[in-house]
């Protein structure tokens, strides 16, 4: 699908209205993990509830127009959308599908869709994922989504849970979205967690025939994202186990994938620290709009490229200069970014000449007669020679390149 350029506007938009919208209504629209942590924590009786889990089917492609626009009617109640802007929502969702310059065109002989490659297709889900949470208030649940996952928990009996399990059902139905759904759950595997309601417990989850791989100690990376890769694996664990035993139970397989990547590193429980009540002092915080520079790493350039560039600031733009206050060590800084590796090159080399050679044969004539003599190279007149050997058919030469076929 074709990227519209101004997807880049709407996606700033888009979050805009989302971000206002989740403030005024308290919804639980989640970022990541922690945040359903956070939320899952906050269940009181874990014991007497139960989980009800459902997933959208092709939420993307699945999102109509009419859709969209039920959903911006609704965040219009909590953030002020003008029309210029329901347009320019609107207008990134009039997508085409080349080939060979070629369009395709579209069942229904419609060209909005919702592409999973667009810059504003995940904030435009998160704008639906609102307005279905609106559609399932009534229905006296702590339910919360993550783009096309949701969750919700209830402390009714089985039977009164299946009754609000086809409910959903009937307000996706009703908004044209396809669900799979499951009620009565006590453990449910959600994002990266199995969360246990008996037992009031979490911990990692892995899907099967998964494993974790790493990048080696000894790539060409640089040596601050190698060295923090083993710690930010302990400290991502830890996070997401509630204990010593889970964490315990859930670490071998990253200990294997440590290990095989070069790293003698020992995975232990390191549960997280509660913030202290400091940290929510009213010292002011001063944001700065920081210019990033980043040179690619290679093991082969024995340069400092980091700090030469810092030490040119230094001398370019020194105190007392009118552009100091912009260019500093302050408002400039450095990280060096990955290259791609030689898999990465090849494969995007060999791809590159693949599509070429397909292009060219697809439109390449079936054949090059005039009339009844046939244009040979050196390499087709090669091939024909060996051909009519076997065959034992008459040739006449009448050029260097050109044959009578009897």
């Amino acid at each position: 699908p074709t990227k519209s350029e101004i997807g880049k506007i709407s996606k700033q938009i888009l979050e805009r209205i989302n971000t206002k919208t989740r403030e005024a209504t308290k919804f639980n629209q989640w970022k990541n993990t922690d945040e359903v942590l956070k939320w899952y924590n906050r269940i009181n009786d874990k014991n007497h509830n139960s989980f009800i889990v459902f997933d959208v089917c092709e939420f993307y492609t699945s999102i109509t127009e009419d859709l969209l626009n039920k959903a911006l009617d609704f965040a219009s109640k909590y953030d002020k959308i003008t029309n210029h802007e329901r347009h320019i929502i609107t207008h990134t969702k009039q997508s085409v599908l080349y080939d060979n310059n070629t369009a395709w065109c579209k069942k229904g002989n419609q060209s909005f869709d919702v592409t999973m490659g667009s810059f504003d297709g995940a904030e435009t889900c998160e704008l639906v994922g609102l307005y279905i949470l609106s559609e399932l208030k009534h229905l006296d649940i702590n339910v919360g989504i993550y783009r096309d996952d949701g969750l919700a928990v209830c402390d009714k009996t089985p039977r009164q849970i299946e009754m609000i399990k086809k409910e959903i059902c009937h307000i996706f139905a009703t908004n044209k979205l396809k669900i799979t759904i499951e009620a009565n759950l006590k453990s449910v595997d959600f994002l990266d967690i199995t969360m246990d309601l008996q037992n009031a417990t979490f911990r990692p989850y892995m899907k099967p025939n998964n494993t974790p791989l790493y990048v080696h100690k000894n790539s060409n990376h640089p040596p601050n994202i190698t060295r923090n890769i083993p710690e930010s694996i302990n400290k991502r664990l830890s996070s997401i186990s509630s204990n010593e035993v889970t964490f315990n139970a859930a670490a071998p397989a990253y200990q294997k994938a440590l290990d095989n990547s070069g790293y003698h590193y020992k995975l232990q429980y390191k549960p997280t620290e509660n913030p202290t009540s400091h940290t929510n002092s009213t010292k002011r915080k001063r944001k700065r709009n920081i210019t990033w520079f980043n040179p690619p790493y290679s093991d082969n350039v024995t340069t400092n490229v980091g700090k030469q560039f810092l030490n040119l600031i230094d001398n370019c733009f020194p105190k007392g200069h009118q552009l100091h206050k912009i260019l500093n060590r302050n408002t400039v800084k450095v990280s060096y970014s990955c290259m791609p590796n030689m898999q990465q090159i090849i494969s995007s080399h060999n791809k590159s000449i693949v599509n070429k050679t397909n292009a060219e044969e697809k439109h390449k004539p079936n054949c090059n007669c005039r009339k009844d003599k046939v244009i040979l190279s050196d390499q087709m007149l090669s091939d024909l020679n060996v051909t009519m050997a076997v065959h034992n058919s008459s040739v006449t030469c009448t050029t260097s390149s050109s044959f009578n076929i009897t």
